[in-house]
């Protein structure tokens, strides 16, 4: 069989593709990667095979090593030299280059530490860099770059300077809002791009109302953007006006270090927006939080692990991400007692479409005002209901993929993952067993499965708390931090290179396989099991430095219903949904006519409860599988990705009537047809068509007295993809 996967070279063509098992795929990489050394001779091939895929094949798994051998891979090349010239901090280049040329990653981070929050992803620093440049130039009287001046289309600062609006930040009217026209916007992911008219950078609730105020002055919407980590067309448009929460020293330099002073996070050098309040306590381990909209994930967990008081009882892994934006598309966790992120909001504070600053706390309201999208008008600060600091005790696993999720059927396992065990006697008794140990771990406090595509192994992320703090660990270690963010940096040079654009699909993902597997514990050996006691906050952002690859995403929450019969959860549909999707992985790679690999990072299932948030996916779910698939931008490329969801949609909603099978919010969904009819349509008429009515009136019920109604907030806060599902 002819290698043909539209991302391969003329070296690549004559390939005969390999039966799709992990050490296969390994030596026919090995066997074959010289036939690229004629177009990309500055790879240090050596390093690839012999700190790389040869340690693999021997099951030696040190992540240092490996991460250390993509480095050495790619340290020969300018994209490499580039990509370490774009981080401005010279103490991280210096770390990065001393762990490269051998050093251990302790002792490349030295005395000086690692501090995640400090080095945002490549991705966040690309949009701000226009941003940036502006700034500067109207900082030093009007030097700008020519290749940012011609692609801004600026032939003169100092008219570009005059026509800037003035909108002031304060009271007093002496603080001036950075402001940009004219700005290309771009999401993290690459699926969203437009040009808003304004971009405003303010940093308090007064410059918010001003900026609100700005746009009913000049007839335009408002929307607002953290750090850009949704992939769906919520962001703003051409010719808006655009807030960022995030600002450009939140992009450039430290947060601010009240973030890891024990105590309130307020005070007069912290901005309005970021704030961090303890209220009072509503019940016995249970106290309310106020924290502003432009506060990370990073900040919040820092706050809360030197507190070690008070913590969010769930939260999404990244950190690079806005309280705002994480509660703004409904996000979420995992755990089958946790809902989403957004019923842990008791209060809503919000600039309306007056410019008036509100507030929503009436609790049956607050299922519409969290989680609204945007559409309430600009929240400035919600109050989450936190719990008592726990600590959790992790046990990670990596198992055969067979026993991680059993299948429905043991025919339904490809023939590429069957382990040596699947014809033994004693092979249906084995399944059982790993059916039950699933169904236990779905009920965990936490739980997640990963399978990397291609792969033998799974890994299992499931664990409970305690109350007992002895004996925990600040996990990962600054070490391990920096290791999992140069993972992430280098995962993100390699997926930008020709070299890796033209090798055939099934090696990117199984070099990303290794790459992604190389520290995910247990890492050294698959028999060998941690134990690791932390912070609650800790284990949720078990993992730093994801945001540097960038990927596309697309997920679905799937209903988990109850048998009737034994009260009990009926986890059947997850195993479905699960092997559904890796066999349809092995039909598009075996497909002898055209064999590609869309998938080319990981499927993701996280069992978490339902909602009662207004429009949240999974409201009226007793549980919820939510389950997602995962690739790189050279996926959309090679015009597989587009394809290949469609197939995923179209498995995942032929699951009966009695499933209301809905995506996330913030994920790839738009371009995708469900059960035949357009998304926007599909959604609006039939998966929320009830939702709907209840999210609108519950809109007007909070804006009656406070002075507005939903043709206001359709003219002010809404934009095209809102004014389809919401507004028509």
């Amino acid at each position: 069989m002819l290698c043909t996967s539209s991302s391969s070279s003329d070296e690549s063509d004559g390939l005969e593709l390999p039966r799709l098992h992990r050490d296969e795929i390994l030596e026919d990489i090995l066997e074959h990667v010289e036939r690229f050394r004629s177009r990309f001779k500055d790879l240090n091939y050596a390093a690839l095979e012999d700190d790389v895929l040869k340690p693999v094949l021997a099951n030696t798994f040190d992540p240092e090593v490996q991460v250390r051998g993509f480095m050495k891979l790619l340290q020969p090349t300018s994209a490499y030299r580039d990509a370490l010239k774009h981080i401005d901090n010279a103490e991280l280049r210096k770390q990065i280059t001393r762990f490269a040329d051998g050093s251990s990653a302790k002792d490349a981070v030295g005395e000086s530490g690692f501090n995640v929050g400090a080095h945002p992803s490549p991705g966040v620093k690309h949009h701000f860099s226009l941003l940036t440049a502006l700034r500067d130039a109207l900082l030093c009287g009007g030097s700008l770059k020519t290749t940012v001046k011609d692609f801004l289309n600026i032939s003169d600062m100092r008219e570009y300077t005059k026509n800037l609006p003035v909108v002031f930040e304060d009271h007093s009217e002496t603080q001036v809002i950075e402001a940009y026209s004219d700005v290309p916007f771009e999401n993290w992911g690459q699926s969203v791009k437009n040009t808003p008219r304004v971009t405003f950078l303010p940093q308090t609730v007064r410059g918010v109302q001003n900026v609100v105020r700005f746009a009913i002055d000049h007839g335009l919407r408002v929307r607002c953007a953290g750090y850009r980590h949704s992939w769906s067309g919520i962001f703003s448009q051409d010719r808006e006006v655009l807030i960022s929460l995030v600002n450009l020293r939140q992009v450039t330099t430290l947060p601010d270090p009240m973030s890891i002073i024990p105590g309130p996070y307020t005070g007069q050098d912290v901005p309005d927006l970021r704030t961090i309040e303890l209220k009072e306590q509503v019940a016995d381990g249970k106290r309310l939080c106020r924290v502003g909209v432009a506060v990370t994930n990073e900040d919040f967990r820092r706050w809360a692990v030197a507190n070690d008081t008070w913590t969010f009882p769930v939260d999404v892994i990244l950190v690079e991400v806005t309280i705002g934006g994480v509660n703004g598309p409904i996000c979420h966790g995992a755990g089958a007692r946790h809902k989403t992120i957004s019923d842990y909001v008791r209060k809503v504070e919000y600039v309306d479409c007056n410019g008036n600053l509100q507030v929503v706390d009436d609790p049956a309201l607050v299922k519409a005002a969290a989680g609204c999208f945007g559409l309430l008008g600009v929240v400035t600060h919600i109050t989450f209901e936190l719990d008592a600091m726990s600590y959790a005790v992790m046990e990670p696993r990596k198992v055969d993929v067979e026993l991680a999720i059993p299948p429905l059927r043991k025919d339904d396992i490809p023939s590429e993952l069957r382990s040596p065990w699947f014809n033994d006697a004693d092979a249906a008794e084995k399944l059982q067993r790993a059916k039950e140990e699933f169904e236990r771990r779905a009920n965990d406090y936490y739980s997640e499965w990963f399978w990397f595509t291609y792969q033998q192994k799974a890994w299992i992320n499931t664990w409970n708390t305690t109350d007992d703090g002895e004996g925990s660990e600040e996990y990962p270690s600054e070490s391990a931090v920096f290791l999992q963010w140069v993972e992430g940096w280098i995962g993100g040079v390699m997926t930008g290179h020709p070299w890796f654009n033209a090798i055939p699909g099934y090696w990117q993902t199984q070099l990303l396989a290794t790459l992604g597997m190389a520290s995910l514990p247990p890492t050294f050996g698959e028999t060998n099991t941690p134990t690791i006691k932390t912070s609650l906050p800790n284990g949720l952002h078990f993992r730093r430095g994801i945001q540097n690859l960038r990927v596309r995403d697309m997920e679905f929450q799937i209903p988990i219903l109850r048998d009737e019969s034994t009260g009990k959860m009926d986890y059947s549909i997850v195993q479905r949904a699960w092997w559904d999707i890796i066999r349809l992985v092995y039909e598009y790679t075996n497909n002898k006519k055209d064999p590609s690999s869309p998938m080319r990072l990981t499927l993701e299932l996280r069992i978490m409860n339902g909602s009662d948030v207004l429009m949240a996916p999974q409201k009226g779910n007793a549980q919820t599988a939510s389950i997602e698939v995962l690739s790189v931008p050279d996926a959309v490329a090679d015009e597989e990705w587009h394809g290949f969801i469609q197939k995923v949609a179209d498995i995942w909603m032929s699951y009966g009537e009695e499933y209301n099978v809905r995506p996330h919010w913030a994920k790839e969904w738009q371009q995708v047809k469900f059960k035949g009819r357009p998304a926007v349509e599909y959604l609006k008429n039939v998966a929320y068509k009830d939702q709907l009515v209840e999210f609108k009136d519950a809109l007007r019920r909070i804006g009656e007295p406070h002075g507005w109604g939903l043709e206001q907030l359709r003219g002010r806060f809404s934009n095209k993809l809102w004014d389809e599902i919401v507004f028509s």
